[in-house]
């Protein structure tokens, strides 16, 4: 296997714990927001190494970015569903979902209230996250 196929099958794997780890921030938020608690350690420890998995995420992203073929720009990269999808939409959308969460966990350091705006912003990076996986290259889909 060449670098390029082990560094995409570990983007493709980690995905999985992308979703999981934004789903449990996402229902974290939801108690702390129904119950009115105020952030303590473990909320803000959640929030981090959520934070830390979508970035580790974003830069074996760049990196595929950078090598995979699909993300050469040509006359046709826009009119191109595949290519447009890798070169544009992918890589756009999955940089907001990082945003957002590094915005929460930002909010969550200074707040001393969990407010139902992060759990909307949660909610839109795993919008992103799931609205750009390339569900018809994901592994075991064929």
């Amino acid at each position: 296997m060449d670098f390029y196929t082990i560094l995409k099958q570990f983007h493709s794997g980690w995905a999985y714990l992308i979703i999981t780890a934004g789903l449990v921030l996402f229902l974290t938020l939801s108690y702390y927001v129904v119950k009115k608690k105020s952030p303590g350690k473990s909320l803000l420890r959640l929030s981090f190494f959520t934070t830390l998995i979508f970035h580790i995420q974003l830069v074996f992203g760049a990196l595929l970015y950078i090598l995979s073929p699909y993300s050469k720009w040509n006359e046709n990269t826009m009119s191109d569903d595949i290519t447009r999808l890798y070169a544009v939409e992918h890589p756009l959308m999955m940089f907001a979902a990082v945003m957002f969460i590094t915005i929460v966990n930002s909010r969550l350091k200074k707040s001393s209230e969990v407010k139902i705006s992060n759990m909307v912003l949660v909610a839109a990076a795993i919008a992103c996250i799931l609205a750009m996986i390339p569900w018809h290259a994901w592994p075991g889909s064929n």
